[in-house]
């Protein structure tokens, strides 16, 4: 297990290190982060990370001014001692919300939760046995079920737990799934690539590229009349993927 802290207070830093390395001595802690300008700066890098601790309050604002600007690699296990952020904190991929000071016996049912969340989430959406890839998804009808071919489908797009399917008309359709991490291991990878965390496109619906910043790509498309920006971290891959 790769880990990321997050965290500004020296104490609750090595109680949290404490209590992670009882309940998985195995655990590395890849950084130990006390700035909000260092989590953009890390987590913009290649680094894999299994699972982010973060405080919330650091002395430089608040830790979801950069978990928005990113494309989070992992779920966040939230350590704070203020409960009015619970909101914010499962729109930033938050799996757990610890209150300060929590107890070690707290810490493990978290810990808990997230293990047997990867696993009720792994099991039915896992690749193909057969090593295929997915052919078909079900829309989301309010008094009936339709299919949508995956060769009919462009890109798709996930904003606020909904995932919406754009077909090669310029057609959006909300699907049964709500999440682009469970849907992306089950799509072709040479057809299909995930720009950032709320847009996964089709090589065939690709028209150019532009450079957009000092570190990202718009990708303009024959479908959308925006073009889609793709993450820093992400930027690097998507050009190799362009170059097959």
């Amino acid at each position: 297990m790769r880990v990321l802290i997050v965290e500004d207070e020296p104490l609750a830093a090595e109680k949290l290190v404490d209590y992670l390395r009882r309940w998985r001595p195995e655990a590395r802690v890849m950084a130990h982060l006390t700035h909000v300008q260092q989590v953009v700066d890390f987590l913009s890098g290649t680094t894999r990370l299994d699972l982010i601790f973060a405080d919330i309050e650091l002395s430089d604002g608040r830790i979801f001014s950069a978990l928005e600007a990113l494309d989070l690699p992992c779920p966040v296990i939230f350590t704070t001692s203020y409960s009015q952020y619970w909101p914010e904190a499962f729109q930033s991929q938050g799996v757990e919300y610890l209150l300060k000071p929590f107890s070690y016996k707290r810490f493990c049912q978290a810990m808990t939760n997230l293990e047997q969340l990867k696993e009720k989430l792994a099991a039915p959406f896992a690749p193909l046995a057969s090593g295929g890839f997915r052919q078909r998804f079900m829309l989301r009808k309010s008094q009936a079920q339709e299919v949508l071919p995956v060769t009919d489908i462009r890109c798709f797009r996930a904003s606020g737990g909904v995932v919406v399917a754009c077909d090669r008309n310029g057609e959006h359709h909300i699907l049964v799934e709500s999440s682009l991490s469970l849907i992306e291991p089950q799509l072709d990878p040479e057809q299909f690539f995930r720009l950032n965390r709320s847009d996964l496109v089709h090589i065939a619906v690709i028209k150019r590229i532009e450079p957009y910043g000092k570190e990202s790509l718009a990708v303009i498309t024959d479908v959308l009349e925006e073009p889609l920006i793709t993450s820093r971290n992400r930027t690097a891959s998507f050009r190799r993927w362009l170059d097959r």
